[in-house]
């Protein structure tokens, strides 16, 4: 890839600076590194930060951040972008680290000069439908989202780290010592959005049940629509006095993730916030794959992946394994996520 041309920084630096990531869950995590570069490229700028209002407590406490402006999601349609592009127009900078027709929109003849990350998209649509022209593992997305940065000159070299405010610190401290579970639980997330990146129910039933055989506490995080579609687990779960389930807002569960010992997740949301929490992660992945740049950010994780010939078959999940086999997740056992267990040595 060709090096990007250079930008002229002004006199004093810039004082407006627009930070462009509308969604979703971990793609906003992930975009933390670039914000803290900006930051320290530029600590006289007032920095602002673009978002879905369901993703606002990703970046609402980060001190990095001055003021977080919540795309409501009525007002989301083509012409609220036009109207509210107008408020990007007293910015200097725009960094658009989404690319997508939305953020297009807002920055569609603004003055300030915008910088993108690159997409990769090709190389992407290679590794879906292509695999025969033997593609390159892409960057991950720490790496693509620093390239947006270039032309500056600001290095971004850190892990993200999420905050989640003094309100939800203090919740999770009082529910976790209201529950006693007199060692550090481990953090159970078997939700994603499609089909394919899950793992299927019995599978996390038969975890749960050797992690409790080992005297181990447990958390499941899920969303209130997910916990009802793992009606099993939830059995198990509500059954047992060292397992709880929580599905609490993003800020809660940010924070109650800090009092786990190690995450076990899919390719999910869940898994880059566990992360950014400075939690280690067994991150099980199905139809999509690491190679698409997705693992879990930072050091001492375990990527389980079979790497089958037909994976990633997809870049976000679907509905169905288009083979009817679904071994990229059936072929993942239980005893593989215990030895992943084994093998990873939780962060104090």
């Amino acid at each position: 890839m060709a090096s990007p041309r250079a930008l002229a920084v002004p006199a004093g630096g810039f004082r407006e600076i627009a930070v462009l990531r509308l969604s979703s869950l971990g793609d906003v995590v992930l975009t933390l590194p670039v914000v803290n570069a900006l930051r320290a490229a530029f600590p006289q700028a007032k920095l602002h930060y673009w978002v879905k209002e369901e993703f606002a407590d990703l970046v609402r406490f980060d001190p990095a951040i001055d003021h977080v402006r919540a795309l409501e999601r009525d007002a989301r349609k083509l012409e609220d972008l036009v109207s509210m592009s107008a408020e990007l127009e007293g910015c200097d900078l725009i960094v658009d680290l989404h690319g997508s027709s939305r953020t297009r929109v807002l920055t569609f003849r603004q003055k300030a000069p915008v910088l993108r990350a690159p997409s990769y998209r090709f190389e992407r649509w290679r590794w879906v439908r292509a695999r025969w022209s033997r593609p390159q593992a892409i960057p991950n997305a720490l790496a693509r989202n620093a390239e947006a940065l270039r032309p500056l000159g600001a290095v971004v070299s850190t892990p993200p780290v999420l905050h989640a405010g003094e309100a939800a610190e203090r919740w999770a401290a009082e529910w976790i010592a209201d529950w006693a579970p007199g060692d550090s639980p481990v953090a159970l997330c078997p939700g994603a959005r499609h089909a394919t990146k899950r793992w299927p129910e019995a599978r996390w039933c038969a975890l749960d049940e050797a992690l409790a055989a080992r005297g181990r506490s447990r958390v499941v995080f899920t969303t209130p629509t997910e916990k009802r579609a793992l009606p099993e687990l939830a059995k198990r779960v509500d059954a047992d006095p060292r397992a709880r389930w929580v599905t609490e807002p993003i800020a809660r569960m940010a924070a109650l993730l800090s009092h786990t010992s190690i995450a076990v997740t899919h390719d999910s949301g869940l898994m880059h916030m566990a992360a950014g929490r400075g939690r280690r992660v067994v991150a099980i992945f199905g139809s999509t794959s690491p190679v698409l740049g997705f693992a879990p950010a930072g050091e001492g994780h375990e990527v389980l992946c079979r790497n089958e010939p037909c994976q990633p078959c997809t870049l976000h999940g679907l509905e169905r394994c288009p083979k009817g086999h679904f071994r990229c997740m059936t072929g993942i056992t239980v005893e593989d996520v215990l030895a992943a267990l084994d093998r990873t040595v939780p962060r104090a």
